[in-house]
């Protein structure tokens, strides 16, 4: 008798050749996931958890200073600013060690990196401390993830896409690759909004070029340093508990509801010699202490954060010891606006800290990065950590005119899918961006991957005035002129809560920068030139979106990303 195996029994029956049996349908699965994605790239995560750390360092190499005649931080030559036409290396014939003309020197043009995130018109004079790509890969039998934090305002899915091309040639073998931008305010424009004057990009294709590069050397460092993790732990701790000003004495939100992310999450992961492999971090606040009129690059608290994680934390009458390794920061709910601006930090010492200061910025950072050591020290260890990971891709309409216009002339440099390009822009012809939404497990550990400024109500809830933070705010400010309609927010479950673990992170701009990503009960735009100028009230974050559409999609694709389960 002949027998038939099981492997050519399923085939006959999917090619119909069964009488009266239907093929079942495929049942529906994320775009990509592993393990067992049918692609075959990753068919287990079997054995022990491997991680690896690397960073390389994307300062830009070469840029021209200038001189700020009114100290406004907007170069104006109208106002007496000069450019030094000096090159690459900034150094001027008169200058002590001048070597000799270079690249640029000389040429009556201004090699100007323009500092993002606030005006246009906001070149770089110095270097203050260095941007980073920090990367950490982590790798279960045939499944291997990278995660690489960059120091940048924000990174087009575009970049992104193009850097897996360059992992691809390169022959670097990672099954999926997460770059999230720390979303500092102090760096170069790698969107395209902030060059010199409204209307011309600021994006430089050589340093972006540098930053693939950069965020390729971390990746190819983590994978050299490779190691088992013998131990995983996972913690927070609370910023109401810190401060009798609760979360105030970080952060303010700036647009009714008040709602805050009180967490600062951390990961640690030690090898056999209880070592420090790394650190992961993750708090939702803009790195923009030094606010608009600086111009030295920097990563802002995020400099102080990294290195007080890793190399302790000392204030006049106590000490924290640092871990050691490599930090990884990864910023969270970004939107609505979380800022530093406006808000006195009281640091270890007691001293209080107002205004755009270096001493500010140190303050925070350090006392974030105190809560974090805090955090690892009673935090939970993971036992036996499962390294998973799911995503799915997501097409959203660019709704907003402004951006629509600066897609189309170039200012923003990424691509627009699925409309008439020899027609008119109208609602019927709307333009789309691709992007991503992704979601990585490591034990009880969970990251859903955002690609935007998220709002922290949308991951948390919060309406019932649970996550204000501070005694010192209220849910709805008594003067806003255009507050929102709290009878329309959604219920829950809410995204964190989705997730279903005490770890629930939400990493923000990650694999890409959408803009903001406003609650569409609270979406209001001007009523005469909707997204060119905002609504009555705290609208702003409306005319740095896409859409109304937004939100409502990406939350349809969050949760059925959650809900799928291998």
């Amino acid at each position: 008798m002949r027998i038939i195996s099981l492997t050519a029994i399923l085939t006959l029956a999917a090619c119909g050749l069964f009488k009266n049996e239907d093929p079942e349908p495929e049942a529906w699965a994320p775009d990509l996931h592993c393990p067992g994605d049918p692609s075959g790239i990753c068919d287990d995560a079997d054995g022990p958890l491997k991680a690896g750390a690397g960073q390389t360092s994307i300062t830009p190499t070469c840029f021209e200073s200038w001189t700020d005649a009114n100290g406004n931080g907007e170069y104006k030559r109208s106002e007496g600013d000069d450019f030094l036409d000096c090159g690459c290396d900034q150094l001027c014939p008169e200058d002590e060690g001048y070597p000799g003309a270079d690249d640029g020197e000389g040429d009556e043009e201004f090699q100007a990196v323009w500092l993002a995130g606030f005006q246009n018109g906001r070149p770089a004079a110095d270097v203050h401390d260095d941007l980073w790509a920090r990367a950490v890969v982590f790798e279960q039998g045939e499944t291997r993830i990278g995660i690489v934090a960059v120091d940048l305002v924000g990174w087009f899915h575009d970049d992104v896409e193009r850097t897996r091309i360059m992992l691809e040639e390169q022959s670097i073998e990672l099954d999926y690759l997460v770059v999230a931008s720390t979303h500092q305010h102090e760096g170069p424009d790698t969107v395209g909004l902030w060059g010199q004057r409204t209307g011309k990009t600021g994006y430089d294709v050589d340093y972006a070029a540098l930053v693939r590069e950069g965020c390729v050397q971390a990746l190819k460092q983590a994978i050299d340093n490779l190691t088992e993790v013998s131990t995983m732990k996972a913690g927070y701790s609370d910023a109401r508990d810190y401060s009798e000003k609760g979360t105030r004495n970080l952060i303010r939100d700036s647009r009714d509801p008040q709602v805050v992310d009180e967490r600062i999450n951390v990961a640690w992961f030690g090898d056999s010699a209880g070592e420090t492999i790394l650190t992961l971090v993750n708090w939702g606040n803009h790195p923009e202490v030094l606010s608009d009129e600086n111009t030295s690059i920097t990563s802002d608290y995020s400099h102080y954060l990294r290195n007080g994680l890793e190399d302790g934390v000392q204030w006049d009458d106590s000490t924290v010891d640092g871990l050691g390794g490599t930090a990884i920061y990864l910023n969270g709910t970004v939107g609505g606006l979380m800022t530093p601006l406006g808000v006195t930090v009281t640091d270890g010492n007691g001293v209080e800290h107002s205004g755009a200061s270096w001493e500010k910025a140190e303050a925070l950072g350090y006392v974030v990065a105190e809560m974090g050591l805090d955090a690892v020290a009673a935090a939970e260890v993971i036992e036996s950590p499962a390294l998973a990971f799911k995503m799915m891709d997501v097409a959203l309409p660019v709704d907003n005119i402004g951006f629509q216009g600066m897609f189309l002339s170039g200012v923003l440099d990424r691509n627009l899918y699925d409309f008439d390009e020899t027609a008119i822009l109208t609602e019927e012809n709307v333009p789309k961006v691709y992007t991503e939404v992704s979601h990585i497990s490591i034990g009880s550990l969970e990251l859903l991957n955002i690609p935007g400024e998220l709002f922290p109500e949308i991951a948390f809830g919060g309406y019932d005035g649970s996550k204000i933070g501070n005694d010192i705010e209220s849910l709805i400010r008594e003067d806003n002129p255009n507050p929102p309609e709290l009878e329309n927010a959604p219920e829950g479950p809410y995204w964190a809560e989705l997730m279903e673990t005490e770890h629930a992170w939400i990493v923000g701009l990650a694999n890409d920068e959408i803009g903001y990503i406003v609650p569409s009960y609270d979406f209001k735009v001007h009523p005469t030139v909707p997204f060119l100028d905002e609504a009555e009230g705290d609208h702003y974050e409306e005319t740095n979106s896409l859409g109304p559409a937004t939100e409502p999609i990406l939350d349809e694709t969050v949760r059925t990303l959650l809900g799928w389960t291998r």
